[in-house]
């Protein structure tokens, strides 16, 4: 079946009638097809092979650690600035046509670094955090919209999308973990290698996408993009959960990426050797896919606060045991609480936000997750960083915790006040109504 016979089929028009859509829809066979082609886009558009090569090569060209960290900072920049925008796009203009804009804009951002002046480095950044940001909210509202044209009941598409999110994480990890580790080979060759093969898997993730279904407005029906806008955050505001679960979600990813940055030297500083802190990365796989195969099942038996909870706080105690500046503990709250409570925190929150988001605005709505990370890791990396060089590591990790407990515990106190509100306000609206 065809790209735009799939888009017929889920989008009919008065010459094809509902029903055909709807027995369609709940074909196994397509499923499964729509299944195996978000998994190709998944292992294409992770199959990136200048994760462990593109500092070196930048060095190699000259660039020193400070300037590289400005072309880092490029990316967050550029890709917290087109975050909304992107999102916007992706609920308009299509899901699906947002990953493909991604495709290629990640592909010319790789090809870019093979000129490695500033000027072009500059724009390979930005592009590359652009192409981030196209991806945004824009893959999981795909998903979440097949998880709809599945036919699976209501009641059961939550436990669908986890299951099919939780396996799109596993390829997610194991794309990147041979990317990573081909990378090196790879330059071995010829430094432009890499960046050329990465190039190619962005490329390659865009026919898988055409075979799945669209929803796009129709011009008539499609609203200002600042209508569209107002309305997911009029959306956000109206919901107390949805707004805390966004701020959880960007809290717990800025704690977890900055902790994770800076954990090499960590280790380093703490008496593990250049192999040994390389062996103590790589094993950190086993529990990422471990939390994200156990995730879906821990969200059909464990409710929603009682999962949170317990998983913020294994977060907790793994900052606990990095500030006690022990190898050991370190090792343990490193590789196992941390890791394996953001396996877990990261496809929960995600499911979570999917099931609350007004299906209108979604990508809008969850590129402001994104976003707010995005606007977060701005601040917060070269603020460890400078912190780091005036007081110690264990300091610097009971900080974290105690920002992550009192985030957590404000967060928590925003919702309840917040529903509190929204009982208060229907209350009385109900008796206006009476």
């Amino acid at each position: 079946m065809s790209a735009s016979e799939l888009d017929a089929a889920s989008h009919p028009t008065p010459d094809a009638p509902s029903a055909i859509a709807i027995t369609l829809a709940t074909t196994p066979r397509l499923r499964r097809r729509w299944t195996a082609a978000y998994g190709l886009y998944t292992l294409a558009s992770n199959l990136i092979f200048t994760h462990a090569v593109w500092v070196l090569y930048l060095a190699a060209n000259g660039y020193s650690p400070f300037a590289i960290g400005l072309f880092e900072t490029a990316f967050h920049l550029a890709k917290f600035l087109a975050e909304l925008p992107t999102g916007i796009f992706a609920d308009l203009w299509g899901r699906r046509t947002s990953l493909v804009v991604s495709c290629i804009v990640g592909a010319a951002s790789s090809l870019l670094f093979l000129v490695p002046t500033a000027p072009m480095l500059v724009a390979s950044f930005a592009l590359s955090g652009v192409a981030y940001a196209f991806r945004g909210g824009a893959d999981s509202a795909l998903l979440w919209a097949l998880a709809e044209e599945s036919g699976s009941p209501a009641a059961e598409r939550t436990a669908w999308y986890s299951r099919l999110f939780s396996r799109m994480l596993l390829v997610t990890i194991a794309a990147q973990t041979v990317g990573t580790g081909a990378g090196g080979f790879l330059g071995a060759i010829s430094p432009a290698v890499p960046f050329v093969g990465s190039a190619l898997t962005a490329a390659a993730g865009i026919p898988p996408l055409l075979l799945l279904p669209e929803r796009r407005l129709g011009r008539a029906e499609r609203p200002h993009p600042l209508a569209h806008l107002r309305a997911g955050l009029r959306a956000i505001i109206a919901d107390p959960v949805l707004l805390g679960l966004l701020l959880l979600s960007g809290l717990t990813a800025c704690v977890f990426t900055t902790v994770g940055y800076y954990a090499q030297l960590y280790f380093g500083a703490l008496g593990f050797s250049l192999a040994a802190v390389g062996v103590l990365f790589a094993i950190v796989v086993v529990p990422d896919a471990l939390g994200a195969a156990l995730a879906p099942r821990l969200l059909h038996r464990l409710p929603r606060r009682a999962l949170l909870a317990l998983f913020v706080a294994m977060e907790c105690v793994g900052l606990a045991c990095l500030s006690a500046g022990t190898p050991v503990l370190a090792v343990v709250g490193y590789v196992v609480l941390l890791h394996s409570g953001d396996a877990v925190l990261y496809p929960a929150l995600n499911t979570y936000l999917n099931e609350r988001s007004p299906e209108a605005q979604r990508a809008t709505v969850l590129s402001l997750e994104t976003g707010i990370f995005s606007a977060a890791m701005i601040v917060l990396f070269p603020l460890f960083g400078l912190g780091l060089t005036h007081i110690s590591y264990a300091l610097a990790y009971r900080w974290t915790l105690v920002a992550l407990v009192a985030g957590t515990v404000g967060i928590a106190a925003l919702v309840a006040v917040g529903r509190r509100s929204v009982r208060q306000s229907t209350t009385l609206q109900n008796d206006v109504a009476g």
